[in-house]
């Protein structure tokens, strides 16, 4: 099914008609929810990162100039 432009500003419309601004409550959940998201996964990573620390696991990086013949 394909809206042409009529419909699809009439359909823009009558979703921003029924759609209600947030609660400052409302905000202030999602706003906690989204900083406990970003802090599981950062301390996810730095765990990984910490194990393969620990486990020497992490891949060695060359030091020097290109191409240089040791």
């Amino acid at each position: 099914m394909q809206l042409n432009a009529r419909e699809f500003l009439d359909s823009t419309r009558r979703l921003l008609h029924v759609t209600t601004k947030p609660s400052r409550d409302e905000v202030s959940l999602m706003v906690k929810i989204s900083f406990l998201g970003v802090a599981i996964v950062g301390s996810l990573g730095f765990i990984i990162r910490v194990l393969f620390l620990f486990f020497n696991l992490l891949p060695q990086t060359q030091t020097g100039t290109a191409g240089a013949t040791p």
